[in-house]
């Protein structure tokens, strides 16, 4: 596997503020691992802390269903070619 060009932290490395965050995550997504996506910013927990609670205002907030919101995802990401 090739080594990531952006420095983060995996789960088994977490400790303090990352690893409380990424306990929220898991129970956000509802699930067992951390997506990588959010791992991008996982050696700032300040910016950790930003960008899950906006990605958490997104697919919790508002009128459409999380799972409608989640499909609008995946269909603009695989328009996009993007693995996220």
């Amino acid at each position: 596997m090739q080594s990531p060009r952006i420095r983060i932290i995996q789960e088994s490395e977490a400790s303090g503020e990352t690893a409380a965050i990424y306990d929220e995550v898991r129970k956000t997504f509802g699930m067992p691992i951390v997506p990588d996506v959010m791992k991008l910013v996982s050696t700032r927990p300040d910016f950790l802390r930003v960008f899950h609670d906006s990605y958490r205002a997104m697919f919790t907030g508002g009128y459409l269903p999380r799972q409608l919101k989640e499909m609008i995802a995946t269909v603009v990401s695989k328009t996009n070619s993007c693995q996220y």
